[in-house]
């Protein structure tokens, strides 16, 4: 929702581009920083609690934002929202992985298309709920997350089997393998944090409604279940290697012309990027857990704690090239990342090798 409210936040608060990157900072800061210490406790523990305790505590911090009365208030709720991520991940990620068995990329795919399903619904639930209720609509979508919480809880059977047990069996962690992909995740998340945070206020700038704004830039989110899944499933039958370099250099491109063109052609671009910069996640996911088969807790909410650290640092960075050059030009400065991010998926090896346990 975070995308869809900051056009309307930066406005009730009178923020700079700088200060409205500060409210996404504060949101990937606090999630980044606890996700791999949590995962760690989940790997050691199987609090399998986790899951429904920062579904909640994520929730109720996000629908409480429409209500803050300061810019110091809202940024503690937005921190909040960020504890309730970090607690989520990590089991989920475990939980996914361990029951792929041959196709771990292809389940994280699947897993992961419904948080990009939350991002493209989200933008436009903030517009909506906004322009019809004003910011404390907000509080509208709680009972949403509350009964989904009661709901995961009640389905959720966390049993061990001996498949899943298996899947935990390997050999010592490949840090170096791991550090690459960070490096990966470090560029591809510069790109993907800065549009999805800053698109709507792109085409707010441009004279286009807050509702048609959103909707857009929902779109570009939404795409990317298409590729979540394609590129999850894809990776499992060619390699992780072509598949994360293609899609981060093709997406890149696709995307400047997204901004270089307009019309019909504009809006094709935009699309192609978003299903292309998005296939890369779960094969990035996939990979890392493949490189420490013995703490997929830690090494998933190590990825996505990074990546997110990552992205409230370049929300902050583009609010600032955007204060002193222009939204269009930061937009094309940081989707060069993900160009970048796919030159350097090339020194990825083919394949993982094997190893046992000593």
């Amino acid at each position: 929702m975070l995308s869809g409210l900051l056009p309307v936040l930066t406005v009730v608060f009178s923020l700079s581009y700088l200060l409205a990157g500060v409210v996404a900072m504060v949101y990937n800061i606090t999630s980044s920083i606890l996700q791999p210490l949590l995962g760690r406790w989940f790997d050691r523990t199987q609090t399998t609690w986790l899951l429904e305790a920062g579904l909640v505590v994520n929730c109720v911090g996000m629908s409480l934002v429409g209500l803050s009365p300061s810019y110091v208030i809202l940024l503690f709720l937005i921190g909040t929202a960020g504890l309730g991520s970090a607690a989520f991940h990590p089991p989920a990620f475990s939980s996914v992985i361990k029951s792929g068995a041959g196709s771990k990329a292809g389940a994280l795919g699947i897993f992961l298309s419904g948080g990009n399903l939350g991002f493209f619904l989200g933008p436009v639930a903030a517009g909506i709920l906004v322009s019809y209720y004003g910011l404390p609509g907000t509080m509208l979508l709680l009972p949403v997350g509350l009964v989904v919480a009661v709901l995961l809880l009640k389905f959720r059977k966390p049993k061990v089997t001996p498949e899943t047990q298996a899947t935990e069996v390997g050999g010592p962690a490949n840090i170096r393998l791991v550090a690459l992909l960070a490096a990966i995740t470090a560029f591809r998340t510069t790109t993907i944090s800065s549009v999805s945070t800053f698109l709507p206020m792109y085409f707010v700038t441009r004279g286009d409604t807050l509702i048609l704004a959103t909707t857009i830039a929902s779109i570009w989110l939404g795409v990317g279940i298409l590729g979540q899944l394609g590129g999850g499933f894809l990776s499992d039958r060619i390699g992780r290697r072509p598949v994360i370099a293609a899609s981060l250099m093709l997406g890149s491109l696709a995307f400047y012309g997204f901004l270089a063109t307009s019309s019909w052609l504009s809006a094709i671009l935009l699309i192609a990027s978003g299903i292309l910069i998005y296939a890369n996640w779960s094969v990035i996911v996939a990979m890392s857990s493949e490189a420490a088969p013995r703490h997929i807790g830690t090494v998933s909410g190590f990825m996505l704690g990074f990546s997110i650290g990552v992205g409230g640092i370049a929300a902050l960075g583009f609010g600032a090239v955007a204060d002193h050059f222009g939204l269009h030009y930061a937009l094309v400065f940081f989707d060069a990342f993900a160009l970048v991010g796919g030159a350097v998926a090339l020194l990825l090896p083919a394949r993982i090798l094997k190893t046992t346990p000593s």
